[in-house]
C-alpha cells in the first residue's frame, strides 16, 4: 500500500487521500507551481508555507512569496492545521512582538508636533481613538518604506504658492506606487491610502474628487468589497452546528468554553450584534417581557446610534439568557472579567475597553470552537471565509436568515439588524441564493 510522509510521520495513502490525526480526509496533491526555482512535493510545500506562518507572516504575504492566490494558501493553512503542526502561540507570540516594536516606532513618530496635531484633531473631530491609532501607525508605515517624514511626503516644494499643483499630487503619486509595491495586499494598501489621505489633507494638500485623482491617492473601496454577500448556511447547516455545540459529546478544541460558544452562535445568528457587542451584552439588560435587549454597537459611537434594542425570537436563545438569568450570571457570555473588564462593558466607546491578553485569548478559543464545528458541518460552513472570521460569518448568516424570512425585505431586515444604509446590507450582506432568485423568478413570470 503507499505511503507518505508528512510533517515527519508516515500516513497510508488510501484512494488518494490520507487521513490526518484530526480525522479528516486530505487529498495528496502534487503543487503545480514551483517554490523559489525549484519543483516540491506535497509535504514540502505544506512544510513551507508552516515555517513562514510560524515566522509570523500573514495569509496575504505568504502568497506574495510563494506567488500564489490567498485561497489556496488558506486551504494549505487549513491542511496544516489538520496535522496538528502549526503552534498558533508562537505566531501569536511572533505577531505580537513585530506589532510592539511598530507600536514603539510610531509613537515615537507622534512625538513630533505636526503629527501629533493631526493625531489630536482627529480624535477630537470625533473619530475612534483606535482607528486613529491605526492611521498613525500606517503613516509610520508609508514612512519607514520610504524612508522620508510624513512633512516630505506631502512635497510641498512643488505646490503652487498656497495651491496644490498637479505636479506636486503626481510626485506623490510616484511615492505612494513605491509603497503600493511593497504592501502585500490591496486591503493592506487601502489601510494605508485612506490614512495618507487623512494626513494630506490635514496637511493642507487638496485631493481631486473621482477620476481626478491619481490613482495612488483615491478613496475609492477596495474591489473585493461585496465579495462575502453570498456568505450564509441554510436551516440545516444551523441546527446541525447547534446540535454539535450542545452535545458533551462532540470534540471541540476548548470543552470548558462549549456553554459559551453556543450562547455566543445563538446570540450572534438572532440578533447580527457585532463581536464585541456580543462579549459585552449584559443580562441586566434583557426585558423578560418584551424578549428584547440593549447592546453598544460601539462602532456606531461617533453617529450617536451606538446603543440599541435588539428582538430575541428564537426560543432557544431565549431559553439559555433566562437559564443564565436564573443563576444569578450577570454576562451574557461567561462570567465577569472572563473576556471583557466587568467594569467596563457597559462603556459606549471602545477607546474606553481595556481588554487583557488573557481576555482576548480567552474570546479567541470561542472562534477556534467556532472554527472547528464549521469544518465538522462542512458545507456552506467549509468555505474559507468561516474559517478566517468565525466571529464576524455569524453576521453574514444573520442577514441571510432574516431575508430569507422576508422575502428579501431589505428596508425590514436594515431597521431589524440596525443597519444604517440598505445599500451596504444589499452589497455585502445579502446576496440572493441562486434557489430563492430562481423561486421568485418564477413567481413573477407566473403572476405576469
Amino acid at each position: 500500500m503507499a505511503t507518505t510522509e508528512i510533517f515527519g510521520k508516515e500516513y497510508q495513502i488510501i484512494e488518494g487521500f490520507v487521513t490526518a490525526p484530526s480525522g479528516e480526509s486530505i487529498k495528496v496533491f502534487s503543487p503545480r507551481s514551483t517554490v523559489h526555482g525549484r519543483r516540491v512535493n506535497m509535504a514540502q510545500m505544506l512544510e513551507i508555507v508552516r515555517d513562514y506562518f510560524q515566522a509570523g507572516k500573514s495569509g496575504s504575504a505568504i502568497s506574495k512569496i510563494l506567488e500564489k492566490d490567498s485561497d489556496t494558501i488558506g486551504k494549505y493553512k487549513k491542511i496544516i492545521e489538520a496535522f496538528g503542526a502549526l503552534d498558533e502561540s508562537a505566531i501569536v507570540k511572533e505577531r505580537e512582538e513585530q506589532a510592539e516594536f511598530r507600536n514603539e516606532e510610531t509613537a515615537e513618530m507622534l512625538t513630533r508636533p505636526e503629527i501629533k496635531a493631526w493625531f489630536e484633531t482627529l480624535i477630537e473631530n470625533g473619530k475612534n481613538r483606535g482607528v486613529t491609532k491605526t492611521f498613525a501607525a500606517c503613516l509610520n508605515r508609508v514612512s519607514k518604506i520610504l524612508k522620508i517624514s510624513p512633512v516630505t511626503l506631502c512635497q510641498h516644494e512643488l505646490s503652487d504658492g498656497n495651491k496644490t499643483s498637479r505636479e506636486q499630487l503626481l510626485a506623490i503619486n510616484k511615492l505612494m506606487f513605491v509603497v503600493k509595491e511593497q504592501v502585500n495586499s490591496e486591503s493592506s494598501f487601502y489601510a494605508v491610502r485612506m490614512a495618507v489621505r487623512s494626513w494630506l489633507q490635514y496637511s493642507g494638500v487638496t485631493l481631486p474628487r473621482g477620476n481626478l485623482c491619481p490613482s495612488n491617492l483615491h478613496g475609492k473601496i477596495i474591489s473585493t468589497h461585496g465579495a462575502a454577500a453570498n456568505i450564509r448556511a441554510t436551516p440545516q447547516e444551523i441546527e446541525q452546528v447547534r446540535k454539535m455545540i450542545s452535545d458533551t459529546k462532540s470534540k471541540l478544541p476548548y470543552p470548558n468554553r462549549r456553554d459559551d460558544t453556543l450562547m455566543y452562535f445563538e446570540f450572534g445568528i438572532e440578533t447580527g450584534a457585532r463581536h464585541m457587542t456580543i462579549i459585552t451584552a449584559l443580562t441586566g439588560k434583557y426585558d423578560a417581557t418584551d424578549k428584547t435587549i440593549e447592546v453598544i454597537e460601539r462602532k456606531l459611537f461617533h453617529i450617536g446610534k451606538d446603543t440599541q434594542t435588539r428582538r430575541i425570537f428564537c426560543p432557544e436563545l431565549i431559553a439559555l439568557i433566562e437559564a443564565k438569568i436564573k443563576a444569578g450570571g450577570k454576562c451574557i457570555i461567561g462570567s465577569p472579567n472572563e473576556y471583557m473588564p466587568f467594569s467596563e462593558m457597559g462603556k459606549r466607546s471602545s477607546d474606553d475597553l481595556h481588554q487583557t491578553k488573557e481576555q482576548a485569548k480567552n474570546a479567541k478559543e470561542i472562534g477556534d470552537n467556532l472554527k472547528a464545528v464549521y469544518q465538522q458541518v462542512g458545507g456552506n460552513l467549509g468555505k474559507d471565509y468561516f474559517a478566517r472570521k468565525p466571529f464576524h460569518s455569524l453576521r453574514h448568516i444573520a442577514a441571510q436568515v432574516w431575508l430569507d424570512k422576508s422575502d428579501y425585505d431589505y428596508g425590514f431586515v436594515a431597521m431589524l439588524l440596525d443597519w444604517k444604509t440598505i445599500d451596504e446590507l444589499k452589497t455585502s450582506y445579502g446576496g440572493i441564493s441562486p434557489e430563492r432568485f430562481a423561486r421568485k423568478y418564477n413567481k413573477y413570470i407566473q403572476g405576469a
